[in-house]
């Protein structure tokens, strides 16, 4: 429903282990999600607030910004997610679920943990669908491959792979044949190079390494936290002060970090470059005020220069890389699970 001329950013996040703390790689945790009532479903933390912040927008007027989401959870389970999201007071534009239970019926098991063919493919449905102009920002985790999902994502739409390459790709991937043709095809409807993605948040919800994300460009941001995330966030104009407050607060009140804890942590995201020192310091007063933060420090004027002159690069054209180098790439980030 938006406008053709629409240049905004849309928000596209996974579900689990981004949003919520479930597992359905498996039967049993399929079938405990699909029946857990709304109110016992767990979420990520600070993740809801980061949701409702990015729909709003940093504006002083609400923006409403498109949301949607594409879970690897079952159809099934579409009643439960509304009324979770619905406690937790996340509108949406809509949710593209995988079709688990026709693998379940079929004793297809192999399928229910595949998720790069799928989602790949609810990607690219999905953008032919939104406006040329509009801005994606994703969110995953490190428990699916997403960061593999939406660097490909990315070669795909700037025709840096071949549909016949791409096939060759995912099934080098292990994803399955139907899904690996279904996504080479799609890929033929993309004429002209385009640039959507400006940016790809991981939860680093496994306890992955940060550093191991930098292989894939510098539009994955692997955060430890949705504090980190919500200063990348804010440091870009997309959430407001008063979000990154809320989240700091959920993270201290209901998650048992310490004021020490979250200083450090916002430290080691600066020092990675998901943000500036100078958002980092910009913020901390405020934060220290809401009884949040410790005590501000000085910093001796070198400390930061290097994010001061080169602040986090949004470069939104991945480089050229040959077939043999994307194998390596991605199969090296299957082989950790």
């Amino acid at each position: 429903m938006l406008p053709r001329d629409y240049n905004g950013p849309v928000f596209v996040s996974d579900i689990d282990k981004t949003y919520l703390a479930t597992h359905i790689d498996s039967i049993g945790g399929l079938l405990k999600a699909a029946f857990e009532a709304a109110e016992r479903k767990t979420n990520v933390p600070g993740f809801s607030i980061i949701l409702r912040a990015i729909r709003r927008g940093a504006a002083p007027e609400a923006a409403h910004n498109p949301l949607f989401f594409v879970s690897a959870s079952p159809s099934q389970m579409a009643r439960k997610l509304h009324d979770k999201m619905e406690l937790d007071g996340v509108d949406h534009d809509g949710i593209i679920f995988k079709n688990q239970l026709k693998h379940v019926r079929a004793g297809d098991f192999r399928k229910l943990r595949e998720q790069v063919g799928y989602k790949l493919e609810a990607l690219l449905q999905l953008w032919f669908r939104l406006p040329p102009n509009a801005k994606l920002y994703l969110f995953g985790d490190d428990s699916e491959s997403d960061a593999v999902v939406y660097s490909l994502f990315t070669e795909i739409l700037a025709r840096q792979i071949s549909s016949n390459d791409l096939y060759s790709l995912l099934q080098h991937l292990h994803v399955f044949r139907e899904e690996a043709l279904r996504v080479a095809w799609l890929s033929r409807r993309i004429l002209q190079p385009v640039y959507p993605v400006a940016a790809a948040f991981i939860n680093l919800e496994t306890g992955s390494q940060a550093s191991y994300y930098s292989r894939f460009g510098s539009l994955i941001y692997a955060t430890h936290n949705s504090l980190q995330t919500a200063y990348a966030l804010f440091e870009q104009g997309l959430i407001r002060e008063q979000a990154v407050k809320s989240i700091a607060r959920d993270l201290l009140l209901n998650y048992d970090f310490s004021q020490n804890e979250l200083l450090n942590t916002l430290e080691e995201g600066s020092r990675r470059g998901l943000y500036g020192v100078d958002t980092l310091d910009k913020l901390w007063p405020t934060l220290h005020k809401a009884g949040l933060l410790p005590p501000p420090l000085v910093r001796p004027e070198s400390e930061g220069a290097l994010t001061r002159l080169n602040p986090r690069r949004w470069n939104p054209e991945p480089d050229t890389k040959r077939m043999l180098e994307l194998r390596k790439l991605y199969s090296d980030e299957e082989d950790r699970y």
